[in-house]
């Protein structure tokens, strides 16, 4: 085989591990914009959510009229007079004050966490407010969708475990595929393994050219590695043994179910 050759089968048999493709499963999913991402049970859940303030300014209802409180809660004050019996002079009735709206209405999506409460405002009219959170389900699994409540959110699948992505908005799904096995290189001719080549990083050396491209696991070949590492739903993890052989762990994906 000549140097031509021999060259055009490294180029083809030995691609830098660098190249292979990562999407689907190995991305995971993640809380659309807008969203923080709330994840527990040792980055295995995920729930998407957001704070909404909910306020509404304080009226009256008919026949009333609003008297500012200043640092006090606003009330309500009847127009008419009301006649009291005796000689005290008549006086105004007083009552509460009531939101503008009607009780809070939300969405499916949407829970009330703190009851709608008066707060004094000085400076003009006092706010009724409270707290709703609003919840969605993460970005990334195209099929099938998310469906039911989305306030309990999304989990990795039994026998899995997490880790958190995307800047921590996000999780993905993944578990160890079988025992670790050790790093050598393809029987085409010319190539042979040499250990700590590349620092700890074992490596595959063509000894007629010089050329040097990564190892694979042992019992596959490196087409074989690379078709599975370009994969949405495998991927392998090489593990450095600086004064021994290198090892490839196998892994596999899932997206998170609900």
């Amino acid at each position: 085989m000549n140097n031509a050759c021999i060259t055009l089968v490294a180029a083809l048999a030995f691609g830098l591990a660098g190249s292979a493709a990562r999407a689907g499963e190995q991305q995971g999913v993640r809380c659309p914009s807008g969203f923080s991402a709330l994840i527990s049970h040792g980055n295995k859940k995920l729930v998407c959510r957001k704070v909404i303030p909910y306020q509404r300014d304080a009226i009256c209802p008919p026949a009333y009229n609003l008297v500012n409180g200043g640092a006090a809660l606003d009330q309500c004050v009847l127009t008419a007079t009301v006649p009291v019996p005796g000689p005290l002079p008549d006086r105004r009735v007083r009552d509460q004050t009531a939101p503008t709206a009607l009780p809070i209405v939300t969405t499916p999506w949407q829970k009330v966490v703190s009851e709608l409460r008066q707060e004094a405002n000085p400076n003009g009219l006092d706010k009724f407010v409270a707290t709703v959170h609003e919840f969605t389900f993460p970005e990334g699994r195209p099929i099938p969708p998310y469906v039911g409540d989305a306030s309990l959110g999304v989990s990795c699948p039994e026998g899995f475990d997490g880790d958190k992505v995307h800047n921590d908005r996000g999780i993905r799904c993944d578990k160890h595929d079988g025992s670790p096995r050790s790093a050598d290189c393809d029987g085409i001719v010319g190539w042979e393994w040499k250990r700590d080549f590349a620092g700890a990083e074992d490596r595959c050396r063509n000894f007629v050219t010089g050329a040097t491209g990564p190892t694979k696991p042992e019992g596959m070949t490196k087409v074989q590695h690379d078709h599975e590492r370009a994969s949405s739903d495998v991927g392998w993890v090489l593990d450095k043994n600086a004064g021994a052989r290198d090892t490839w762990q196998r892994k596999v994906y899932k997206f998170p179910i609900n």
